[in-house]
């Protein structure tokens, strides 16, 4: 049996930084040198002082510590800016965030509470109070939040694209289809959402799929998520050569990219019957992922066909000892062992 690698690159789960505007673990801050750090931060103070009784000046040291990696200190200047104010909405959001973030979701459900109580209209908090109930299974209570969330705001592409997350998983895949489009319609730079119409049509073997990974790749030239999944899709759909193209993109964008040098192994041996080029991608697979026991198996197949059934049998036992129980490498080097005796 050949193998190849045909997971594609997921889409967003719900647990996404998507949800919130104020998500701070999405991008990575470079470090300030540590004189510039400590001046920030006795400016910050310098204004707490100034002003004790603005919770902005305690959310903007929140905002300072929380990008410097402090979470607890982030949460207790927003705790002090509570004190200020209670009625200071971006504390109870951003509380509510940074617990979430660190999984502490009793005390992230108690801060979406008093934020909804207090601002029944508040989109961010609406939007994660239905992540809870998606996560719990609850999805009429998930709808009935994403629900007044649109009716606040009715272009959040995001409600949209929850949505069609439910109506996926419940199996009511028109409604799916329908409310993923709609979240791109609403924001047509929604990147993930691009993705997950691509995925989505092409578990159907929807040749529309091929359109929105395609936006996607417009919207984001560099990025390898589309490309790879456009490349498995054609690859599916036997375009081999259109396959083979994007994974030689792919290739240019990430060199060391193991699966795509793999698949194309997988298209010259399965498909094209060219066998040394099979070989040699296999190679590069392994080069880059050493312990790819797929990749050995299938570049011994490679060897085996143009007779170099030694080299062959190093590769299916190599594959063996990385996975002992892989039964295709066990019969393969059955075999082999059989012709160099017949031999």
């Amino acid at each position: 049996m050949i193998e190849y690698s045909r997971d594609i690159l997921p889409a967003i789960a719900f647990a996404s930084c998507i949800v919130l505007a104020g998500c701070h673990n999405s991008e990575q801050t470079a470090p300030l040198p540590l004189e510039r750090e400590l001046s920030a931060l006795d400016s910050l103070d310098d204004n707490i002082r100034s002003n004790p009784q603005d919770p902005i000046v305690y959310g903007a040291r929140a905002e300072f510590k929380l990008k410097d990696g402090n979470a607890a200190g982030a949460l207790e200047d927003w705790g002090l800016a509570l004190r200020a104010d209670s009625n200071y909405a971006p504390a109870w959001e951003m509380q509510a965030e940074v617990f979430y973030q660190l999984r502490q979701f009793e005390p992230c459900l108690v801060k979406l509470e008093g934020c909804l109580q207090r601002f029944p209209d508040d989109i961010p908090c609406l939007m994660r109070r239905a992540e809870f109930a998606i996560h719990l299974n609850q999805y009429d209570e998930a709808f009935d939040w994403l629900n007044r969330a649109l009716r606040v705001d009715d272009q959040l592409h995001e409600a949209y694209w929850m949505k069609g997350r439910i109506y996926e998983t419940t199996g009511a895949l028109e409604k799916a289809q329908s409310s993923f489009q709609t979240a791109v319609e609403v924001n047509p730079e929604f990147f993930d959402g691009f993705i997950t119409l691509g995925i989505f049509l092409a578990s159907q073997q929807n040749p529309l799929a091929e359109e929105y990974y395609r936006s996607a790749m417009e919207l984001r030239p560099s990025a390898v998520e589309p490309l790879y999944n456009l490349a498995i899709f054609l690859q599916d759909s036997e375009r081999h050569l259109d396959a083979l193209e994007l994974y030689r993109r792919i290739l240019l964008l990430d060199p060391t990219n193991a699966t795509a040098s793999y698949n194309q192994g997988y298209i010259h041996l399965e498909y094209l019957q060219s066998y040394d080029s099979a070989a040699y991608w296999f190679t590069e697979a392994i080069a880059h992922l050493p312990y790819y026991h797929q990749a050995f198996y299938n570049r011994g197949l490679s060897l085996e066909s143009t007779g170099q059934v030694r080299s062959a049998l190093e590769d299916y036992t190599e594959a063996l000892r990385l996975k002992p129980d892989y039964t295709a490498a066990a019969k393969a080097k059955e075999r082999a062992l059989k012709s160099q005796i017949g031999s």
